[in-house]
């Protein structure tokens, strides 16, 4: 199955790893993109594996992914023979609110 990653999902990584980078170093850093890559990889193969939030949403099609051994949460969409990652959110966050908007603008991906 083809694994699509949007931009904003792209962004959302972009953040995280930089976040990771700067404040837990290098090691910790790389250890998230290797799971990143095993959580995506995992998607692809069983896209039907993660639950739907248990709120209403837009997204008819929305079902998310926990990070092995993080808070970070992946939410993608499946449609024919395509997963599409839309967003890679940490779990503290108001992800129904993120999810829900159409124009968001980029925060601080610390939790607060």
């Amino acid at each position: 199955m083809r694994v699509r990653i949007s931009t904003r999902a792209e962004d959302d990584l972009a953040r995280i790893y930089a976040h990771l980078l700067t404040c837990a170093g290098s090691e910790v850093a790389e250890r998230f993109r290797l799971k990143v890559e095993k959580a995506f990889a995992t998607i692809g193969r069983h896209p039907e594996l993660g639950p739907q939030p248990s709120w209403a949403t837009r997204h008819r099609t929305l079902r998310f992914w926990v990070i092995s051994r993080t808070s970070y949460i992946v939410y993608y969409e499946h449609q024919g023979d395509e997963v599409s990652i839309e967003r890679v959110l940490h779990g503290r966050r108001d992800v129904h609110r993120i999810i829900e908007q159409r124009g968001e603008e980029p925060e601080d991906e610390t939790a607060s």
